[in-house]
């Protein structure tokens, strides 16, 4: 595999570490891949060409593998190209020797180490203070519903005392008459 090439068709200078180790990787495959297309299973295919013209055969071996070679190499460039991964694993590189520099000079604390109990029981705190608060807003709202339920049942209770009265009134001149 060779360097990806730009639109214009112009091959880049890749510097990271990692996308050569990617290509590498992808050729190592893909060499794999062909290898495992040998003389002998196209032989088997084409007996009667394996006997009566073999280097022919030989010949259209080199050229199937050449060509899914190629073929898998371009589709490989394209891919790498259409997701930009040469770029992006030169910025990973970066990323990473930029932590590696900072880390050498000592500019930030490391984190310590916290176990997972700790890191739940800081989750915890806060979801539980989130809940106390919307709890505490719900009781004051309860609360003021309450008292204006309590100050209707008042209002009520002076009308039926109110009526009562004017009843027992009413009583006291009937039975009077």
């Amino acid at each position: 595999m060779e360097a990806p090439e730009t639109p214009a068709g112009d091959t880049q200078s890749v510097d990271s570490v990692r996308y050569h180790k990617l290509l590498s990787v992808l050729d190592r495959s893909l060499s794999a891949v062909v290898d495992t297309f040998k003389l002998e299973d196209l032989s088997t295919v084409f007996p009667d060409l394996a006997r009566e013209i073999p280097a022919k055969l030989a010949d259209s071996h080199e050229q199937i593998s050449t060509y899914i070679r190629n073929s898998a190499n371009s589709d490989f460039q394209a891919i790498l190209m259409q997701y930009e991964m040469a770029e992006k694993l030169a910025s990973l590189d970066g990323l990473v020797k930029e932590a590696a520099e900072r880390k050498l000079a000592s500019e930030e604390r490391p984190i310590p180490s916290l176990s997972p109990e700790s890191i739940n029981r800081n989750r915890s705190v806060a979801i539980k203070r989130a809940e106390l608060a919307r709890l505490k807003a719900r009781l004051e709202q309860v609360k003021e519903e309450n008292s204006q339920q309590l100050a209707k049942l008042s209002d009520q209770r002076a009308a039926l005392a109110t009526e009562h009265e004017h009843l027992q009134n009413t009583i006291s001149l009937v039975d009077s008459l």
